[in-house]
């Protein structure tokens, strides 16, 4: 594909664009590195129809894109004639090799799903994540801003995090409440069992005992919890329900 010049103020960031506003970090450094060493992988990009300001929308290379910007350099850029559902696999594909939180990634997923550009078999397919595991990521744009506003910096927040989150906040006002008191613990990347934790101490009070015990693998994969005499599983397991249900039954009969 032939490599061209584009001014980058003749672009604009794709809607389903997938870096949050904190992962771009300083533009201005990575401006003067392309300025001394030159812009090594051109960004990809593709033609704007009936957009009286913009000629092109970037698809992936936000970061290039954006130092550019700021330091007004002309960007190496690739144009690609392609639909939504395929520049979303060349965003997906793209920032594999980049340290994205789950956050971003998991935004992203929700607006392609929500705008109906992939499905969540097809999100699945393309990123190699279980089924399971792209429903943790869809979580993070579910849970009430509120809590979001609390925690402020979410990119040290898990997708099984935000699933648990979710979860825990669908019980009740009083459950949201508990989540924001914890938002600094949530902050540092607190993980599923400590949420759970630390929401329970706060909603059943410090001198409620929590009765728990922890199911694990022989490799040491926490599958299960018992609290308080329920049961359950870990969120990022793939379980086959009736073949699960006939091991019970056969347990009771035994």
């Amino acid at each position: 594909m032939e490599v061209i010049k584009v001014d980058p103020r003749d672009c604009t960031k794709w809607k389903y664009a997938d870096r949050s506003f904190f992962e771009y970090g300083d533009p201005n450094i990575l401006a003067e590195d392309i300025k001394r060493n030159g812009q090594i992988e051109p960004v990809s990009i593709r033609l704007l129809k009936g957009d009286g300001d913009f000629k092109y929308e970037v698809i992936a290379g936000n970061r290039r894109f954006q130092a550019c910007l700021a330091s007004n350099i002309m960007m190496k850029a690739i144009i690609r004639d392609v639909s939504d559902y395929e520049a979303a696999i060349i965003q997906i594909k793209e920032n594999e090799k980049v340290a994205l939180s789950d956050y971003s990634r998991g935004i992203s997923f929700a607006k392609l799903k929500e705008d109906q550009k992939l499905t969540q078999d097809q999100l699945s397919d393309i990123t190699g994540y279980s089924r399971s595991k792209i429903q943790n990521f869809l979580a993070f744009a579910k849970i009430d801003q509120a809590i979001w506003n609390a925690v402020s910096n979410i990119s040290k927040v898990s997708a099984r995090s935000a699933e648990t989150i979710y979860t825990i906040a669908k019980r009740g006002d009083v459950y949201k409440k508990a989540l924001i008191e914890i938002a600094d613990e949530i902050r540092k990347g607190a993980g599923s069992h400590r949420i759970e934790k630390l929401v329970d101490q706060i909603v059943l009070g410090e001198d409620k005992k929590i009765d728990e015990h922890v199911v694990k693998s022989q490799s040491g994969q926490v599958l299960a919890i018992w609290k308080n005499n329920k049961l359950e599983f870990s969120k990022n397991l793939d379980i086959d329900q009736q073949q699960l249900s006939n091991y019970i039954a056969k347990y009771f009969k035994s």
